[in-house]
């Protein structure tokens, strides 16, 4: 989820849409959707995992006549909370989608802060702001905290518009 620093706490306030970039504020907003294909065996692969707003779809006829691929997605809401943890988990368990994706998804829609800050841990690693205790990728929230406060004195508070 994108944050604001609100000590001692990271308060959500949206989630960055794939397709568009603009936040997605509101959680009957957006939607994780995905593509269905066969691969060269016949056997159905999932692929172009993404958390968008219900506007920002995937064509449907576009990406059939591109591969023959149906887009096939739930609401945001499916994927929040406990519930929504243990619906991603399976995902992850059954293998089907690109497990990365899907564990990526899982952080942002889950770890507190990481939506803000994800794209911007590559500086702060490599100007030696933060130094991730787990391994690039997986913070810790002490470190989301140190990334966020060195953000907002490096390039000022997060704006919504991100």
């Amino acid at each position: 989820m994108i944050s604001t620093i609100h000590a001692p706490r990271v308060r959500s306030i949206g989630w960055r849409c794939t397709s568009c970039g603009e936040l997605i504020t509101d959680i009957e907003l957006g939607r994780v959707e995905w593509l269905a294909g066969a691969d060269e065996y016949g056997t159905t692969r999932l692929k172009g995992l993404r958390l968008v707003h219900n506007l920002c779809r995937y064509d449907d006829r576009r990406e059939f006549r591109k591969d023959q691929s149906l887009v096939e997605g739930l609401p945001l809401a499916r994927f929040i909370g406990p519930d929504g943890l243990m619906l991603l988990l399976s995902l992850i368990a059954e293998g089907e989608m690109p497990r990365n994706e899907l564990i990526e998804l899982v952080k942002r829609l889950h770890i507190p802060g990481y939506e803000l800050i994800r794209e911007l841990f590559a500086d702060a690693i490599h100007g030696g702001t933060v130094a991730p205790l787990i391994g690039e990728g997986f913070y810790m929230q002490s470190e989301i905290r140190e990334v966020l406060t060195w953000a907002v004195k490096a390039i000022g508070p997060p704006k919504q518009s991100l």
